[in-house]
């Protein structure tokens, strides 16, 4: 059929009207990148002028409006970033940033900290001003900006300290704009720099700049993932200069467990990164770590005196490592140069405090007393996004003790601020890659094990005896094993005596007695034996009839069902195998009206399985769960919804149950 002269004009207007909208929003750049050119004429860099120094009416007539981004509540007009390196290994960053306020949702970039190392770095608010809409400019009074520690009220020694100012007259369709320089004066390491462009950002962006200006025999390295941009190297003397420009850019619009920012996958993104190879690292690592692992007589003493009844290597590891990892108080340490490096071995064990570091300094000399070979290991930020084929300091956060399993050629993993863990436990929830470093300086990439079923699990068993009025007696047994047992142990072991009740109280639960399992044997399981009384569990219709309500619930994936669009992956993150035995003793006559049939899942994200029994007046259900992480890619979300239509249809087959007496 063809279309209608009507249609054929409908069309030609919209048409039309995109792309003109496409040229005013290209021109607005270009006027925003000739505004920048008129300010160049002063001779300083162009890239850091207030629009205060122009003409502001123009400027503001040509920022974009608010009805242009109704899911917006700002724009950011200008981001400039902006790093130089000197010869000596000192830096310097500066940071522009200029946001048109739409709304109330946008008032947040009004507040600002600037965080810098005292002594290390040295801060300067170069301007900030706010425009209001009819053009008037009101600047920042300096006397506003409040200096102070950044972590005070803490359990944190630190030199960390935080500029903070709130920009004044700040209202709908104003310009906030403000610019400050970094003086990093004490590198950790010289010539370290790694940084992400994020080219799509939670705002609609117009133009985002990068500059790093490097010696010319350091060579910035990038590499582009799902971006087309290209930096543009300037020679500025013995220097070059790279700058990274990205124009003209919509905001993301949240979804329901969608990726991280920082998913390579599934937002274009620049990474960069100058080291040339790892052994600049873990040389100096080893040799920091080496230096500090210093004992005294009192500590060899002591370690000797810990494992002197214990027979196996086994049992030394895991008493040097409950001692460490229980009695050394974990306090946060970033002063001065102890950023890095740790205190010396035998301080950390007078003080009995230190953080992981510090932990880990005085595992590894205790061990090494006790003639065990251990090594320390950096741990990623971001395991998930960590790429080793981009060497930096600044991509690990944490250090942990690795000590070589001889007898499975595996490795014990000691992390020494978790006090909750067994020796021979997985260290983390999901696999990582940690950076092992050797002795003698070189390195290897080791990655974590994962969690295991047959170890890490959560296993319930409750019994219900239900009275004629619906209340209930309860018998409950928890059981955590392995990793899944050191969060919940955790949590018990620093909760008072009354509050470990009032968590079973807010369930509407009367506690009769409360039992734990050891707080401290963290290899045995961690079991909580509970009995108690709940009224109305089962709601009583009349003397013949009853129903149990929402005593089967789990993720039935709601928030991805109900949008009816869906632009970014689905996330599906793991959970630890669990077993749930539940019986409910309903009194004598009472039968089930109708018994819920068996239920299966067994796909590559999800095992579930549902076992339903009734004889007599007692019903049982049996349950086994394990959730795996999953990426569900937009192609496969209409099969997925499918799917998890199935389940929400079995919850609500289940989500009342009804008794009759006979």
């Amino acid at each position: 059929m063809k279309p209608s002269l009507t249609q054929i004009n409908k069309n030609c207007m919209i048409t039309a009207e995109y792309f003109f909208g496409v040229f005013m929003r290209i021109n607005r750049i270009l006027l925003f990148i000739l505004f920048l050119l008129l300010l160049a004429c002063g001779g300083a860099n162009p890239h850091i002028r207030s629009v205060t120094q122009g003409n502001v009416q123009a400027y503001l007539q040509q920022t974009p409006q608010a009805e242009e981004h109704a899911n917006a509540g700002a724009n950011i007009l200008y981001s400039y970033y902006y790093v130089e390196f000197f010869s000596d290994g000192t830096s310097v960053t500066r940071h522009v940033e200029r946001v048109k306020i739409f709304n109330e949702r946008g008032r947040s970039f009004a507040s600002q900290t600037i965080y810098y190392r005292e002594g290390y770095q040295r801060p300067k608010i170069l301007f900030a001003n706010t425009i209001k809409p009819d053009g008037q400019v009101v600047s920042l009074n300096l006397e506003d900006v409040h200096d102070s520690s950044a972590y005070a009220g803490y359990d944190f020694y630190t030199d960390i300290r935080k500029k903070r100012f709130n920009m004044p007259a700040v209202e709908d369709g104003c310009i906030i704009e403000y610019a400050y320089e970094i003086r990093n004066l004490k590198p950790i390491i010289n010539f370290d720099f790694f940084s992400t462009f994020f080219c799509r950002q939670f705002h609609p962006m117009e133009v985002d700049i990068m500059e790093i200006v490097l010696p010319r025999q350091i060579e910035l390295k990038y590499r582009k993932f799902n971006a087309d941009l290209t930096p543009e190297i300037v020679e500025r003397g013995n220097k070059n200069a790279y700058i990274f420009t990205n124009t003209s850019q919509d905001e993301i619009i949240p979804e329901a467990r969608m990726p991280s920012l920082r998913d390579t996958n599934t937002f274009p993104q620049i990474s960069m990164w100058t080291l040339d190879n790892w052994e600049t690292i873990s040389g100096w690592y080893a040799k920091l770590i080496s230096e500090q692992m210093k004992t005294d007589h009192e500590l060899i003493e002591f370690t000797n005196k810990l494992i002197s009844d214990k027979k196996s290597r086994e049992e030394k590891i895991s008493a040097i490592f409950d001692f460490v990892a229980q009695r050394i108080r974990y306090v946060a340490v970033l002063l001065g140069p102890y950023t890095h490096k740790p205190h010396p071995a035998y301080e950390v064990f007078q003080k009995r405090y230190g953080d992981c570091k510090d932990k880990t300094t005085l595992l590894l000399t205790m061990l090494q007393i006790a003639g065990i070979e251990a090594l320390p290991a950096l741990v990623p930020s971001y395991p998930e996004y960590f790429d080793k084929t981009m060497p930096s300091l600044t991509a690990f956060n944490h250090v942990i003790a690795v000590v070589p399993d001889k007898k499975n050629e595996g490795y014990f993993w000691l992390d020494a601020t978790n006090e909750t863990a067994s020796f021979d436990s997985v260290p983390f929830f999901r696999p990582a890659e940690v950076f092992l470093i050797n002795a003698d300086g070189t390195y290897d990439f080791v990655r974590t094990p994962s969690i295991d079923s047959n170890n890490d699990f959560i296993q319930t068993d409750i019994k219900y005896k239900i009275e004629k009025e619906g209340h209930a007696e309860i018998e409950a047994a928890y059981l955590y094993s392995g990793k899944a047992a050191e969060s919940i142990r955790r949590f018990y072991k620093y909760s008072p005596p009354e509050e470990r009740k009032k968590f079973f109280e807010r369930r509407g639960i009367t506690v009769y007695k409360l039992n734990f399992g050891s707080f401290t044997d963290t290899r045995k399981p961690f079991i909580i034996n509970m009995s108690g009384y709940l009224k109305n569990l089962a709601h009583k219709l009349d003397d013949d009839l009853m129903v149990l309500s929402d005593i089967v619930n789990f993720d039935s994936y709601q928030d991805i069902t109900a949008a009816t669009e869906r632009k970014y992956p689905v996330f599906l993150n793991p959970s630890y195998f669990s077993r749930d035995n539940l019986t409910y003793i309903f009194p004598a006559g009472f039968k089930i009206r109708r018994l819920p049939a068996n239920f299966f899942i067994n796909e590559s994200f999800l095992l579930r399985e549902e076992y339903y029994f009734f004889k007599n007046n007692t019903l049982k259900i049996s349950i086994k769960h394990k959730s795996n992480h999953e990426i569900i890619e937009p192609e496969k979300i209409d099969d997925f919804r499918k799917f998890a239509r199935k389940i929400q249809a079995h919850q609500s087959a289940v989500k009342n149950i009804i008794f009759e007496k006979h």
